[in-house]
């Protein structure tokens, strides 16, 4: 064999080795798919829980030195919130950094350090039929995990789309994260719905990014106002409005207004804006009715009234009175100084549970929509419900579950069966005597439903 020879065998080592190793490193390169259960050991140390006085949802971590994402639906209208981490620790002072109407998205920051972000994927390269999870904690029971696939990118408008997913989201969900099968997140979960159907879509993550980049210094949410599509006129009234209000009646009427917009504003996202609007105007004519003195306030609440009446559609009439009643809590908070705790102070122990179990014959005639749009009702009430029974607002509490029983068997046509548990349910409280008992009888009916509906979708 020649030199020549030998020589041309060895380049061609070379260039087969060269290529072997561009190969290699080419296949190092090509991005490794996760199972769901290897995404949600990664992701859930990010994921928070965020409770505020009207409910409960979900946010994850997006920088290490605590900025927390959510959906704005999860905040706005509160004036606290408590953000879990998954380690539990609890942080109350909470502020906002950046907000978006139009994409439902909201940036938090708290005091927290070395946490670990969630890495944000490209939602402009996002395909139907890519495989997604997505993480949250409905009703606040701690981290689920739902994996199932982009059904969709909605464009909604020129300048509106969303990710919809067949991964189901449930009520205290809101805000977390969908990931794709690299572990990076490109949406942030919401639920609507739709003729009773469960509907699971995604804000784009790229709108979240755009929001990062633009926050600003936050704001302590004490202090802050949700933005609105709407011309906001919420009225700044001199402390000399509580004039004659004493604590008694301003806890009364703080509790009246925020009871309404629990019960009116899940509504009004729902579309029924027409159904908010009365629930906002009753409660201020209720407040004057029934609230004695506190003359200022309860005519700053009728202004809010008379400009509504001057508006001709009921989207308008609802912001008009939300407007009327943030002014008048705005005016509230600034005046009160909080009364310590009386020590020793603790919930009335829940009563004996007596959570029916229901045939599956009580759904008999009960189409899954229905069964779909009760579920649904059941949930936000709890969601809504709960957290005011925590924190010992036991009779708001109970109007809430009294008023979604009421609500569904007027909605839900039909389906007897359920509309009879929810009605026996309502008598039984009508029979206790103490708040807390009531609200208990409601969630024993409550549970009780939830438990056939189960049994059924699971068949």
């Amino acid at each position: 064999m020649s030199k020549n020879t030998s020589t041309g065998l060895a380049g061609l080592a070379a260039l087969a080795l060269l290529l072997a190793s561009a190969s290699a490193l080419a296949a190092e390169a090509v991005p490794v798919s996760l199972s769901p259960a290897q995404i949600a050991e990664v992701a859930i140390p990010s994921v928070v829980l965020i409770q505020t006085a009207t409910g409960l949802g979900s946010g994850f971590v997006v920088t290490k030195e605590g900025r927390i994402a959510t959906n704005l639906h999860v905040i706005a209208g509160s004036r606290s919130a408590t953000v879990i981490l998954s380690d539990h620790r609890k942080f109350t002072e909470v502020e906002v950094l950046a907000s978006d109407v139009k994409h439902d998205l909201a940036v938090l920051q708290i005091r927290a350090a070395e946490l670990r972000p969630l890495p944000l994927g490209d939602s402009g390269q996002v395909k139907p039929g890519e495989r997604v999870v997505a993480i949250g904690h409905p009703l606040g029971l701690g981290n689920t995990v739902s994996d199932g696939l982009v059904s969709a990118v909605r464009e909604l408008s020129p300048t509106l789309s969303v990710l919809q997913i067949s991964a189901p989201i449930s009520p205290g969900s809101s805000g977390g994260p969908i990931l794709n099968d690299r572990g990076q997140v490109i949406g942030i979960s919401t639920l609507v719905v739709t003729e009773g159907q469960n509907l699971a879509f995604g804000m784009p993550v790229n709108q979240l990014k755009a929001l990062l980049a633009n926050a600003g210094p936050g704001t302590p949410i004490a202090a802050w106002s949700a933005p609105s599509l709407n011309d906001r006129k919420i009225p700044k009234h001199e402390l000399s409005i509580l004039a004659g209000c004493g604590s008694a009646e301003q806890q009364e009427i703080e509790r009246r207004i925020e009871a309404a917009i629990t019960s009116g504003a899940p509504l009004y996202n729902e579309g029924h804006h027409e159904a908010c609007y009365r629930i906002y105007s009753g409660a201020a004519l209720e407040i004057d009715r029934k609230v004695k003195g506190c003359e200022a306030v309860r005519q700053a609440l009728l202004d809010g009234i008379r400009r509504s009446d001057t508006i001709d559609n009921y989207t308008k009439k609802a912001w008009a009175m939300r407007d009327a009643f943030d002014g008048v809590l705005d005016a509230i908070s600034r005046g009160h100084v909080a009364a310590p705790e009386p020590p020793g102070l603790a919930l009335p122990a829940a009563p004996p549970r007596a959570v029916p179990r229901h045939p599956l014959s009580l759904l008999d005639g009960c189409s899954i929509a229905k069964l779909l749009t009760i579920a649904k009702g059941i949930e936000g009430a709890i969601e809504s419900g709960a957290p005011l029974y925590n924190d010992g607002k036991l009779e708001a509490c109970y109007r809430i579950y009294e008023g979604a029983a009421l609500d569904i068997t007027r909605k839900v046509q039909g389906c007897g069966g359920p509309k009879g548990a929810l009605e026996v349910g309502l008598r039984e409280a009508a029979k206790r005597r103490t708040y807390g008992n009531k609200a208990w009888a409601m969630r024993d009916a409550f549970d009780g439903l939830m438990g056939v509906i189960a049994r059924k979708l699971e068949k």
